[in-house]
C-alpha cells in the first residue's frame, strides 16, 4: 500500500512538473529575421531591410507616435547622410525572443552601433536596444531607442563649420 502511495505521489509530481510552451529562447526563426534586418541595415540594402515588416508595420524609434515603414527608412537614410562608414559591433550583440501573456512574440535586440563622421573625422558609439513584434514572421510593430545626443552634437559641429566657411571675411 504504502509503494502504491508513493508511486501515486511520484506520478501526479511529474505530471505537475511538466514544462508549458518556452517563453523565452535565444534561438528562433524570429530571431534569425533580426539578424537579417540588421545585416541588411548594415549593407544599406534597404529593398531586402523593407522586405523583414508586414505592410502595415508600425514602428516607433525614439517616440510615441508610430512611423510607416517608409517614413523611418527615410529617417534612418537621413541620419546616415554623413555617416562614411557604420556597423553594429560584434561585441556585446544580444538577441532574445519571448511569447508574453497574450501568447505574442518580440524578439529584443541590444548592440552598439559604430559610425564615422567623415566631416569631422569622428567616430560615434551609441548604444541600440530594437523591440519587435511578429506576426506570421514579418515585424509587425518595433520600437527603438537609442541616444542621439552625440549624433546631434556632431551635427551641430558640421552645421558651425559650414557657417563659418560661408562668413565674409572682413
Amino acid at each position: 500500500m504504502k509503494r502504491s502511495i508513493l508511486a501515486f505521489i511520484i506520478i501526479i509530481a511529474v505530471v505537475s512538473c511538466k514544462q508549458g510552451p518556452d517563453r523565452w529562447t535565444n534561438q528562433s526563426p524570429e530571431i534569425d529575421v533580426v539578424k537579417a534586418l540588421i545585416k541588411d541595415y548594415e549593407a544599406g540594402d534597404w529593398e531586402a531591410w523593407k522586405g523583414h515588416y508586414a505592410d502595415t508595420a508600425k514602428l516607433y524609434h525614439n517616440t510615441t507616435k508610430p512611423g510607416s515603414v517608409g517614413e523611418t527608412l527615410e529617417g534612418l537614410r537621413s541620419y546616415l547622410e554623413n555617416v562614411s562608414e557604420y556597423s553594429f559591433s560584434d561585441k556585446d550583440i544580444y538577441y532574445e525572443m519571448i511569447i508574453d501573456d497574450k501568447n505574442q512574440k518580440w524578439v529584443n535586440f541590444w548592440g552598439t552601433w559604430e559610425g564615422h563622421i567623415q566631416p569631422l573625422d569622428r567616430n560615434l558609439t551609441i548604444p541600440v536596444h530594437l523591440t519587435l513584434q511578429f506576426v506570421d514572421s514579418k515585424i509587425v510593430e518595433e520600437h527603438g531607442f537609442y541616444n542621439m545626443a552625440e549624433y546631434a552634437v556632431a551635427m551641430g559641429e558640421m552645421a558651425n563649420q559650414a557657417a563659418a566657411e560661408e562668413e565674409p571675411e572682413e
